[in-house]
């Protein structure tokens, strides 16, 4: 079942399109923007399939300071989806995480200078990952085929229906560059390519993390939550150990591949060019500068 929603832009037009029922409402994201935030929250900000699982987990490990997997999932954070009452009932400090972009995020987020924590993944492989997400995942009629799915991630919205991936990674640059101090920028790829050397080396992202949050774990913790955070046993913790009321399909699994240029087996070369060009028109005189391998 299929209903109608009325959004407005930026610009102050109308935005009108049919949704499955349930999934959001014009409620909700005022509801998010007049969110009630705390001092201590945490605000992870990512474009869908960017990594949002992986680096909540991560931050939640800093914060207990503690390699135990939490047993819930960051759906019970998640501003997207929930009832936003019941994220009142969750206690201090929450790592709440969304896919609105910054325009939509909690005007208390910024206004108390929340620390953000932004994950951002190179276009190509989130199409991919969107791709598998929504056919697998049911959420939508996705079209039948790669071929016919890449058209919409170049639209206006993407798949997401408040703004393409171009506009939500330009919105966040552009607060980047007015509140350095409040958010910490993290690439996906950079993120992937920590777990693929030698433990010494794969502290990085999380040693950024933890500098920035102030959550002060030393460095062998550090090293310990580089393991357990490992894609692998992310996966693996997902499969045995989590509790996930929201997870509809037992066979669908969150944590895919989570690679870094799997898309050269979906794009042909046509295709890899048209999504550079569009890049490169919707991202003028960008600084961000993403990595489509390793």
């Amino acid at each position: 079942m299929t209903t109608k929603m009325k959004l407005v832009k930026p610009d102050g037009s109308i935005l009108e399109f049919h949704f499955a029922k349930g999934l959001h409402s014009s409620r909700t994201y005022r509801h998010i923007l007049n969110f009630p935030v705390r001092e201590d929250d945490i605000y992870l900000a990512t474009y869908p399939k960017s990594g949002t699982h992986w680096v909540w987990e991560i931050i939640i490990m800093l914060q207990k300071r503690s390699t135990d997997y939490e047993k819930k999932v960051k759906e019970f954070a998640f501003l997207d989806h929930r009832d936003i009452s019941t994220l009142a009932d969750l206690p201090s400090p929450r790592v709440l995480n969304c896919h609105y972009p910054r325009h939509l995020t909690p005007k208390e987020v910024l206004s108390k200078g929340i620390k953000i924590v932004h994950v951002q993944r190179n276009f190509k492989d989130v199409c991919v990952s969107a791709y598998h997400h929504m056919k697998d995942s049911h959420e939508r009629n996705t079209t039948s085929s790669f071929d016919e799915f890449l058209p919409l991630m170049l639209g206006t919205y993407g798949i997401y229906w408040y703004c393409s991936w171009a506009d939500y990674v330009r919105q966040w640059e552009i607060f980047t560059k007015a509140h350095p101090d409040q958010i910490l920028n993290i690439y996906f790829e950079d993120l992937k390519q920590l777990f693929q050397t030698t433990l010494q080396d794969s502290v990085q992202e999380i040693r950024k993390l933890n500098t920035f949050l102030g959550t002060g774990c030393k460095e062998a913790l550090i090293e310990k939550i580089a393991l357990a955070c490992s894609f692998h046993n992310l996966k693996k913790a997902d499969a045995e150990f989590k509790e996930n009321p929201f997870k509809k399909d037992k066979r669908f699994d969150m944590y895919r591949k989570g690679d870094v240029g799997d898309w050269k087996n979906y794009f042909t070369v046509d295709q890899s060019e048209q999504v550079d060009k569009w890049i490169a028109q919707n991202l003028p005189e960008t600084q961000l500068a993403f990595r489509y391998s390793l």
